[in-house]
């Protein structure tokens, strides 16, 4: 891994902060995490990788409408998202809307769970190939992995991705937003409980009591993102010794300087030639 692939905010700091975090180590250790191109790809032999949500949108899963009708609100709300002019609670308030109007058209669309399984089966998600060494140290030595995701998708399609991959295991548990399905499995409505790009922080877990029971005594926390709004991933939440691990997938010479200053380590190019887990273990 060539030096430019791997940026230290601090290397002395980074290293400081590790061996903190490995006094207590397993015992005191959590890891929170976003999913899609975090710890999926977000590239792959030089082809974008999608997200879940893309994969059922692109691959017209659904009927025409919805694509068409997906790609508008797209086009419309991913550039108030990305614009550093616009006003964070301004924002907050239009990605709010945004999802609640994406939750309902996925249900005015006769979303099933077999689509579900169609996008889980297409092939087009990969995790890192870092990341599987990683996720069986943490099964290995029962360290929870916090997954939390803004994805559309439930949270069950991340289990069954990770299921069908072989990664499924009882440390991991997986915060994202939720439907309400009938007995054929059809969608008919979803939890009011919804999580976007900008309101995902740990304080979400106190509605997740037993989830939050798990991480709440474990003080270190390594954060695995992909946004420079996911550094506040950890808001709300009293914690001992951070690493913020983030990973530029793109417009590299614009974001550069403002993620190196927000995280502890950036990942650039979608690098998978690192084993992550010799770094930490």
């Amino acid at each position: 891994m060539s030096k430019e692939e791997l940026v230290y905010k601090d290397k002395k700091v980074f290293d400081n902060i590790l061996e903190k975090i490995k006094v207590d180590w397993f015992s005191k250790l959590h890891v929170l995490a976003d999913f899609d191109k975090t710890l999926t790809k977000a590239y792959s032999k030089g082809q974008i990788r999608p997200s879940l949500i893309s994969v059922l949108r692109s691959e017209w899963y659904l009927w025409e409408e919805y694509s068409k009708k997906a790609y508008a609100e797209y086009d419309y709300y991913h550039k108030i998202e990305i614009d550093p002019n616009i006003d964070f609670d301004i924002k907050k308030q239009e990605m709010t809307n945004w999802w609640t109007k994406h939750l309902s058209l996925l249900i005015e669309s006769w979303l099933k769970k077999e689509h579900l399984q169609k996008v889980i089966d297409s092939n087009l998600i990969e995790l890192r190939d870092w990341i599987k060494n990683l996720l069986k140290k943490f099964e290995e030595f029962d360290i929870p992995l916090i997954i939390i995701s803004a994805n559309w998708l439930w949270t069950n399609s991340i289990e069954m991705y990770l299921e069908k991959e072989g990664f499924l295991s009882k440390n991991i548990k997986v915060i994202s937003n939720e439907f309400f399905w009938d007995d054929k499995w059809n969608a008919i409505w979803y939890d009011d409980r919804v999580i976007h790009v900008f309101n995902k922080d740990e304080t979400v877990l106190k509605d997740y009591p037993e989830i939050f029971s798990l991480i709440k005594d474990r003080k270190n926390v390594l954060l695995f993102w992909d946004s420079l709004w996911d550094v506040w991933m950890i808001e709300g939440f009293s914690y001992d010794n951070l690493l913020k691990i983030w990973f530029l997938n793109e417009k590299k010479e614009v974001l550069f300087d403002e993620y190196k200053n927000a995280y502890d380590l950036l990942f650039l190019d979608d690098v998978d030639a690192l084993e992550l887990d010799n770094l930490f273990f």
